[in-house]
């Protein structure tokens, strides 16, 4: 059975863009997407949908959505959960940045996705004082971000070998940031290196044996960033047939979004 996944940050894309069209021609089973305005009519109506609205730096409810697409198996919520107080209530806030859910298909394990999107800012010092946060904070940054709320969440569940883990989206982290911001290594390196201790593989990086860049800069148009990713767990891992992104001309040159959708693709046994 072929399991064809695409994640992709649509930058605000309505059901009007052509974005839409991509995805079409693509057909993927599951859609693990970021920054959704709206979506189309017919694809509605073939894939079962769930969608919550992403946090503004300010706590609102932005215009946006991050979504979970699914039109293989049963698809339903699942909550994201951490044992230390703190961390579940900014679980709870961030619901709408990293929306968490599980399919079942048939004679397969479950399967666990979650769809992130980790905002540019950090977590305000103001909702964590008094509070000890050294358990979570990368060693190499002084600030809290969502990556890190998600990687606390995960590592509570990483000794559940009766499910499987699809952790994908607009990570906000590159490792080419480590290398060329003048202050030297912010910890992006770590943010994956993280996730491989959970037993988390990023499936483009590892199928292409290099980084590759999925974000371009508004300024100077540059293409240099692998800001999105796609982790899993090692059974699934296992099965990767491709992992790859669409060409940029498709994406780029028409303004559809500053990131490249990942197309992933698991034989699965």
């Amino acid at each position: 059975m072929l399991l064809k996944i695409l994640t992709w940050n649509l930058r605000r894309a309505t059901h009007k863009s052509e974005a839409w069209d991509i995805i079409r021609r693509i057909t993927p089973d599951l859609l693990i997407l970021q920054e959704v305005a709206s979506i189309p009519n017919d694809l509605l109506s073939t894939y079962l949908c769930l969608s919550k609205k992403a946090r503004s730096k300010g706590g609102r409810e932005q215009s946006f959505s991050t979504t979970i697409l699914s039109r293989k198996g049963a698809l339903k919520h699942y909550s994201l959960y951490s044992s230390i107080e703190w961390i579940q209530n900014e679980l709870t806030y961030f619901n709408g940045n990293i929306l968490a859910a599980e399919i079942s298909i048939e004679n397969q394990k479950p399967i666990r996705i979650v769809s992130v999107y980790s905002p540019a800012w950090f977590i305000p010092k103001a909702r964590l004082e008094g509070i000890d946060v050294s358990d979570i904070k990368l060693t190499q940054n002084n600030n809290l971000y969502c990556t890190e709320l998600l990687w606390a969440a995960l590592k509570e569940e990483s000794n559940n070998e009766d499910v499987d883990w699809i952790i994908a989206g607009d990570f906000n982290s590159s490792t080419t940031f480590d290398i060329m911001w003048p202050g030297g290594p912010s910890g992006n390196q770590e943010i994956i290196d993280r996730m491989n201790s959970l037993g988390l593989t990023e499936c483009l990086y590892t199928a292409e044996n290099k980084l590759v860049p999925t974000f371009k800069n508004a300024r100077g148009n540059k293409v240099v960033h692998q800001m999105d990713h796609i982790f899993v767990s090692q059974c699934l891992f296992n099965t990767l047939k491709r992992c790859c992104v669409l060409d940029k001309e498709s994406v780029f040159e028409k303004s559809l979004s500053d990131h490249l959708p990942i197309i992933t693709e698991f034989k699965l046994v």
